[in-house]
């Protein structure tokens, strides 16, 4: 399972987390198999002005991810991660990725309810 965090520097698994998937700074990418971390990578994102989101989708997507953990997403992104599969989970209580990491990890992270996605993916 490839997890991705969006997050405002690259400072791995002790990163502060970014507030929307589309305007973070970078994407931390974590492999995790039977429960234990494989692989730590943080990604440039390298923006979704020209395509909307659905370049942001196809970004996260080619990092491998199957699971994006947010704590802001608009209700349109949210519907394009779902059909190509991604999983999308909402943290709004950690700040921190290794924190968040072990929230998810312990499932204590539920799946975003798309009634409560951001109206607007303006953050």
């Amino acid at each position: 399972m490839t997890i991705i965090f969006p997050t405002n520097k690259e400072d791995g698994i002790s990163a502060k987390r970014g507030a929307h998937f589309g305007k973070a700074n970078f994407y931390t990418a974590i492999v995790v198999e039977e429960g234990i971390v494989k692989n730590i990578i943080v990604h440039k994102n390298p923006g979704h002005t020209t395509g909307g989101c659905s370049n942001a989708v196809a970004n996260i997507q080619a990092l491998g991810a199957d699971t994006l953990v947010v704590s802001g997403i608009g209700g349109e992104p949210l519907k394009k991660f779902l059909a190509v599969g991604i999983d999308v989970y909402f943290d709004n209580k950690n700040d921190i990725v290794e924190d968040a990491l072990r929230d998810f990890l312990a499932g204590k992270t539920a799946k975003i309810d798309p009634n409560h996605s951001c109206a607007s993916h303006d953050h």
